[in-house]
């Protein structure tokens, strides 16, 4: 499951990358949790990207704002979109791409975990594929707002044994196909074959707080050597 990621690089670079001109003030994040608001690129019935800001998390359906995060939705497995009542509709016409640069995940290592930072060793930023949904069926609570989830996979060899799932991260062919393509195209492509080379090292335990927000928690973190004297 993926629960926190990054995304750091400037919107005049993200343009040239993903190809929309819109722009926003957007804030280098590099801690973002579930129910934050972060970058989204969705198409319209043309097929132009739009970069827009949601939150991450579907909301459930007894959704309670003092809960927060813990009541949102944040991964959909890509293997059963079409099988989750949660997913199907926005899998069919609301898919979208989630603007990241890594993503952090734990591993459960001798009673204990440690975090790691993982991304791909060109260091650029990519895309994992999204889907979105208005939140109207909360307008109760007092607002209307957007979500999103983070569609996921089998985790890749590289990554494995850190975590048996990872983020869907699309290269450029097929980011055309998740946002513009059939339903059938985008998920043979879901289903079809799949190859990304990913870096990984270990990382402070800061990163659990998600107040913590700064560069330096994707620096390369050593544990402390025992000291025999």
């Amino acid at each position: 499951m993926c629960g926190r990621y990054t995304i750091s690089e400037t919107v005049s670079k993200l343009k040239v990358s993903f190809c929309f001109k819109n722009s926003l003030n957007l804030q280098p994040r590099f801690n973002l949790a579930p129910g934050q608001a972060a970058p989204i690129l969705t198409a319209d019935d043309r097929g132009s990207r739009h970069l827009t800001m949601m939150d991450w998390g579907f909301l459930s359906e007894n959704y309670k704002i003092k809960s927060g995060a813990t009541n949102r939705m944040i991964n959909a497995r890509s293997e059963t979109l079409l099988e989750k009542k949660s997913f199907k509709d926005a899998a069919v016409s609301q898919r979208c791409l989630i603007l990241a640069d890594g993503f952090y995940e734990w591993k459960h290592d001798g009673g204990g975990k440690k975090a790691y930072y993982i991304y791909k060793k060109d260091h650029k930023s990519f895309a994992f594929a999204g889907l979105w949904r208005s939140e109207g069926n909360h307008t109760h609570l007092g607002f209307d707002t957007k979500s999103f989830v983070i569609v996921t996979r089998e985790a890749v060899t590289s990554v494995k044994q850190i975590h048996h799932r990872m983020p869907f991260i699309l290269n450029e062919e097929q980011c055309e196909t998740w946002l513009n393509g059939t339903v059938a195209a985008a998920t043979n492509m879901l289903n079809g074959n799949y190859h990304i080379e990913l870096n990984y090292h270990e990382v402070s335990d800061r990163v659990g707080n998600v107040k913590n927000d700064d560069s330096s928690l994707c620096d390369k973190f050593t544990q402390p050597q025992l000291r025999l004297f």
